[in-house]
């Protein structure tokens, strides 16, 4: 009697898959329900288990490219790599190999770090880049990523030097990146960085915290969202003063178009500042925070909230 069913072949499948790497949504999409999925992962069988709802479909040890694989199957799509992965992704040389995989998500996702994964949620996620077919944090944020975590501090300065000497790095701009992102871990590569740039114009006094400091304005907020009373999302400021709501927004040299167009429809004073202004004119950028706190204060608090 003639039949319908498709018959899959299981053996061929993983060749479907980058780095053989599967989800198990992705494989009940093609047919496979999850019971025979899983089945297969039991002792002696023909796959393994990576992580939740994430299989390799083969029964050899996990390289560390599958173990990546893996890692950003499980996170999502907005996920990125960093850390030790990402430097040697974009051709840097670390000496560290294997230990947890590091991934930048958005800081409302709920995810664990496990014992293969560290999970570091940020609300500054940068622009990835492809490499090698991985979706990467750019360079220079993975180098921060990866000294903010490392404790050798002679393993941690010859890293700085090796990968801002050879790649050209500019260490101002790096200083600024670390005084805006988290603080965890980043007091040692900021002295670091002072002490082996220290001479450069701009490294220290640029630094955006101390600029705002500098500024004699009341204390800002840092890398928050900003929402409408309806919890509609209007954006993002890395320095905002909730008293008379203004953002500062630290934008890269080459950003299209305008930026924080959201925020300034909804009454928010949005003072946008580039990289290279920051760096090259902190005279200039203080009083341009001046001008914009009291233009802020002439007028009524506009209607939003930031957290």
């Amino acid at each position: 009697m003639p039949s319908n069913r498709t018959v899959i072949d299981l053996d061929g499948l993983a060749n479907l898959f980058p780095h053989r790497v599967a989800k198990i949504s992705d494989l009940v999409g093609l047919g496979i329900s999850s019971p025979s999925a899983y089945r297969r992962c039991q002792p002696g069988g023909q796959w393994r288990p990576l992580f939740p709802g994430v299989l390799l479909l083969s029964s050899s040890p996990p390289t560390r490219a599958q173990i990546v694989r893996g890692a950003l199957c499980f996170a999502g799509p907005e996920a990125m790599l960093t850390g030790h992965d990402a430097l040697r992704l974009h051709g840097a040389h670390t000496v560290e190999a294997g230990g947890q995989v590091h991934l930048l998500v958005p800081h409302e996702r709920q995810l664990r770090s496990c014992r293969t994964l560290f999970v570091e949620r940020t609300r500054r996620m940068p622009k990835p880049v492809l490499r090698k077919g991985f979706m990467t944090a750019p360079l220079g944020r993975a180098l921060l990523d990866t000294v903010r975590r490392m404790r050798h501090p002679m393993v941690m300065r010859a890293l700085l030097r090796e990968t801002i000497s050879h790649y050209h790095l500019d260490p101002a701009a790096l200083m600024c990146e670390l005084s805006l992102g988290s603080a965890r871990g980043a007091a040692y590569p900021k002295k670091l960085l002072a002490e082996m740039y220290g001479t450069e114009p701009g490294t220290l006094e640029s630094s955006p915290r101390r600029l705002a400091q500098r500024t004699g304005l009341p204390k800002a907020k840092w890398n928050v969202r900003v929402r409408a009373v309806d919890g509609t999302l209007l954006g993002c400021a890395d320095a905002w003063w909730d008293d008379v709501g203004m953002a500062w927004r630290i934008v890269e040299n080459r950003s299209p178009g305008p930026i924080g167009t959201e925020l300034t429809d909804n009454g928010v004073v949005v003072v946008r500042t580039t990289r290279n202004h920051l760096l090259s004119d902190t005279a200039a950028v203080t009083e341009e925070l001046r001008r914009a706190y009291a233009r802020a204060a002439g007028r009524p608090r506009p209607r939003v909230v930031a957290a």
